[in-house]
């Protein structure tokens, strides 16, 4: 409601400042004129050319011109003809308006009235026409402009969806890669460490009850994105068999800001995969999240055989992906390493610059 008064305002405030700016001209034509006399004649007759205006606004709503092509001529015609027959009448009335004006009260006769009215149509009657075409153009450049910004809001909206859609399928690539994984390790256990594949598949259970009952939000706590990668590395440990050593470093003021769901667990299963599943005195692994003013840095370290150049897969492809998505850009995810002397993986997120992340 309050836009369409604003426009309307504008609307009107516009016909009264060209009733000023007519009346100033007025004023320098016939220095002798009271200018608060012509002021009122030049208002009551841009207020009736207003109203007239009126009338081609409604009719270009009804049967707006949509394109310049051949197939609207008619439409075109009848913007034509009603602007030309808008400005007759409204000249009309303002020239009335003028000799009552100027007649001071006293009554009006046919032969006042065709006296004048000839050389009153040769002097305003193309500019009057041009003002009607105005109006009617500036109907039809806010319309355009309305349509834009609609437009505009939905591929905004379209591609956002389409953006949740491709993150929530990165995300589910993941559950099925990390599942296969653990059921391999499950199988290289069942014969050589009965007792440890059956832990395995309890703390699996756990894991997977854990996933199912979580929300499918893309963004959540860092604490429950801690919760997810405790009970993997739970999972993990049970392979290594005591060679896994783990310690994270999340203090209190970080743990409810979002993070994109199921972020760390590729970088995780990296580091124990290429970094100390192959190392027969396993290792350690910290996790890592500290605030700034802006960003939340989290940092996955192993002390392995180091990020060998090239080595990137599908779990850190998938990361970039995500994050590219969800941050468009804004984001850094820096891979640090040296053989023999570990691996360390650094993501820097902004905060509040994805859907639902507050600092």
């Amino acid at each position: 409601m309050e836009p369409a008064l604003g426009r309307w305002r504008w609307y009107w405030g516009i016909w009264g400042l060209m009733g000023l700016y007519m009346a100033t001209w007025d004023m320098v034509m016939y220095p002798a004129e009271s200018f608060l006399r012509l002021l009122g004649m030049n208002l009551l007759q841009n207020a009736v050319w207003a109203l007239a205006g009126l009338f081609l606004i409604r009719l270009a709503d009804r049967h707006p011109i949509e394109s310049f092509a051949w197939g609207q001529w008619r439409t075109w015609v009848l913007h034509l003809l009603a602007s030309v027959l808008v400005a007759i009448l409204g000249l009309f009335l303002a020239y009335l308006i003028s000799l009552v004006m100027e007649g001071r009260g006293k009554p009006l006769d046919m032969a006042m009235i065709r006296k004048g009215l000839p050389r009153f149509y040769r002097a305003y009657f193309h500019t009057n026409l041009l003002f009607m075409w105005a109006v009617v153009a500036a109907f039809h450049g806010l319309r355009i402009y309305r349509k834009y910004q609609a437009r505009e809001v939905e591929a905004a909206r379209l591609e956002a969806r389409f953006a949740e859609a491709r993150n929530q399928a990165l995300r589910m690539q993941l559950q099925p890669h990390f599942l296969f994984n653990t059921l391999n390790s499950i199988s290289a256990l069942v014969h050589t460490d009965p007792d440890g594949a059956d832990d395995m598949i309890s703390r699996l259970g756990d894991f997977l009850r854990m996933t199912l009952e979580a929300t499918p939000d893309q963004m959540v706590p860092l604490w429950k994105e801690l919760a997810f990668i405790q009970a993997y590395l739970s999972i993990e440990q049970v392979r290594f068999q005591g060679r896994l050593r783990v310690e994270v470093d999340a203090p209190a003021t970080v743990q409810d800001l979002r993070v994109p769901s199921f972020i760390l667990q590729p970088l995780v299963e990296n580091a124990l995969k290429h970094g100390l599943s192959d190392r027969s005195r396993g290792g350690m692994l910290r996790l890592r999240a500290v605030r700034d003013s802006e960003h939340l840095a989290l940092e996955v370290q192993d002390d392995g055989k180091g990020f060998q150049p090239g080595g990137e897969g599908v779990g850190l492809g998938n990361v970039r992906a995500r994050l590219g998505l969800i941050y468009k850009g804004l984001y850094r995810l820096d891979i640090l390493g040296a053989p023999g002397r570990g691996t360390l993986v650094a993501l820097r997120l902004p905060l509040g610059d994805a859907s639902g992340a507050t600092p």
